[in-house]
């Protein structure tokens, strides 16, 4: 029987509250799952981790966080070989996510590394707690993770958990486009059905690389090599946690433990990531 550790990444001021209740996308799936005989573990993650005297945040904390962020930036791109028409004006979701914390660390300041801090926290806790489960799979969800048709992304999500051969991980989310991405020249159709009522396709990339981590379902093998590459790096310069997992990710296949089969990419996403969508 496939078991599953289903984790949500929010927090008591988050406006996706209904994310934290029976109402929200990870109660509705798991009882969708669970209808259909998945075993099923949940958790939501409400609370802000930071230890102040662990993880102290000051201005100097912020100016190494901006360039950090810079400077991955530039390794992302050289890791992910775009063609060279697209080289110019290419922008990462990374990227993406850079400009924006650039203008939100330099109005909040403090405050706003000290969140990224929380949601990096947020993370490993519950990558930690879908490990010690036992569960087979781990999907990990941020609250503003919705999903118009429940049904479908029930179905599509169980499918993936009998694929052969076994994904590393699977992006779910509708938070990018492909362009947008700049990875649609990693991708490859392997003709791997999606076993939603919806018309999706399953893209295999040539090399790990992530959407956001707005909804991911990882394979719990893959997964504990991902948080020990994960825990290898240092804590600080503080950097967004999907900045945090793309580090991982090529220090991973630096080290041959991550490949060609690793990422999948479910397209169009089954759910969106409705703070992308209000522009929050």
């Amino acid at each position: 029987m496939t078991s599953l550790f289903v984790g949500v990444v929010s927090h008591e001021g988050s406006q996706f509250t209904v994310s934290q209740g029976p109402n929200g996308l990870a109660e509705k799936l798991v009882a969708g799952l669970r209808s259909i005989g998945v075993s099923v573990d949940l958790r939501i993650n409400t609370a802000d981790l930071q230890d102040p005297v662990r993880h102290p945040v000051d201005e100097a904390t912020v100016k190494q966080s901006l360039r950090a962020q810079s400077q991955l930036e530039k390794e992302w791109i050289t890791y992910l070989h775009p063609p060279r028409n697209l080289t110019a004006r290419f922008r990462s979701s990374a990227g993406r996510h850079l400009r924006d914390l650039e203008s939100g660390i330099r109005s909040k300041k403090v405050s706003t590394v000290t969140r990224l801090i929380n949601i990096e926290l947020s993370h490993l806790d519950l990558f930690d707690a879908g490990l010690a489960s036992g569960s087979e799979w781990v999907l990990v969800l941020e609250d503003d993770a919705m999903a118009p048709d429940v049904g479908d992304c029930v179905a599509g999500i169980t499918g993936l958990t009998r694929a052969t051969p076994t994904p590393g991980f699977v992006n779910l989310s509708q938070s990018f486009s492909l362009k947008e991405l700049g990875v649609a020249h990693l991708l490859e159709p392997r003709g791997i059905p999606w076993e939603g009522d919806l018309d999706r396709r399953i893209l295999v990339a040539q090399r790990p690389v992530t959407n956001t981590v707005c909804a991911v379902l990882y394979h719990s093998e893959f997964l504990r090599h991902m948080v020990q590459a994960m825990r290898r790096l240092p804590f600080y310069p503080v950097v967004p946690i999907d900045w945090r997992i793309n580090q991982a990710l090529m220090a991973m296949v630096e080290a041959g433990t991550a490949g060609s089969n690793t990422a999948w990419f479910v397209e169009p996403g089954p759910i969106d990531q409705m703070s992308m969508r209000i522009g929050t």
